[in-house]
């Protein structure tokens, strides 16, 4: 879809004598063409350090959803406490559901070591909404709406009457 899109726009200089890529990697394009072209990719290459998550960002910004699918399944079977909180904020850039999801399945019941890691400071730095969407998650609180979901009284929330009135007043 993107490159149909790319090659029938008006937009497009028609004598142009190429198409200068300039937003992926060689190596990595060479895998996202393999991919158009054969449904396939490299075994050695989805095996080559960073080749993954490199390949998901380009499937995103490409439009390529079975790569994407593809990468984000591998990314969810070689998680770690080590690389979990960078994965999930890669999973955050590139839209990817699935990964998002089994990254914060993962770090569930592991909070205290992924939070302990290097890679924990990628999760602070993406920004207040995704770290509030972790701590809700390990907290159990429903995550899915980003606070657009239906209000919910104060006993389905837990709170005491005093808590439902603090509440109420800071939606004011």
């Amino acid at each position: 879809p993107y490159f149909e899109g790319l090659f029938s726009s008006s937009m497009r200089d028609a004598d142009a004598d190429g198409l200068p890529i300039t937003d992926t990697e060689p190596d990595v394009f060479e895998q996202l063409l393999s991919w158009i072209y054969t449904g396939e990719v490299a075994d050695a290459a989805l095996q080559a350090k960073d080749m993954l998550e490199h390949l998901l960002m380009a499937a995103n910004g490409y439009e390529c959803g079975g790569l994407k699918l593809l990468c984000e399944a591998k990314l969810c079977e070689g998680l770690t406490v080590e690389n979990v909180a960078t994965r999930l904020v890669l999973a955050e850039q590139a839209e990817a559901d699935g990964l998002k999801e089994a990254c914060l399945e993962f770090i569930k019941p592991n909070a205290a070591a992924v939070m302990g890691t290097e890679g924990w400071k990628d999760v602070m730095a993406a920004g207040m909404e995704l770290m509030n969407e972790v701590m809700a998650f390990v907290m159990g609180a429903p995550t899915g709406g980003k606070g657009k979901g239906k209000k919910r009284t104060a006993d389905e929330a837990g709170l005491s009457a005093q808590d439902a009135e603090v509440e109420e007043m800071r939606e004011w």
